[in-house]
C-alpha cells in the first residue's frame, strides 16, 4: 500500500500531489519489466575453452593414477 506523495516548491508550497494509486501502478509497471528481464537461464559462468580442459585433465589424470596406485 502506498500514501500519496506531495511534492513541495523550495518556499514548502504543495507543487503536486501523486496519488497513491498513481504510485501503485508505476511500481507494479516497473516491476513487471524488471521481471520481464530476468533470465531462467544461468549465465554466470562461461565456458572453459578446450585446450584448458585438456591441460587440467593431463595434469589431474597424473595425479589420480598416483593416488589410486598408492591405495
Amino acid at each position: 500500500m502506498f500514501h500519496e506523495v506531495r511534492v513541495l516548491t523550495p518556499q514548502g508550497e504543495v507543487k503536486e500531489v501523486i496519488p497513491s494509486n498513481n504510485l501503485s501502478n508505476s511500481y507494479w509497471k516497473n516491476f513487471e519489466q524488471s521481471e520481464n528481464q530476468i533470465s531462467l537461464t544461468s549465465t554466470g559462468r562461461g565456458k572453459v575453452p578446450r585446450w584448458v580442459k585438456e591441460k587440467l585433465d593431463m595434469e589431474y589424470a597424473e595425479s589420480f593414477d598416483t593416488t589410486m596406485a598408492s591405495s
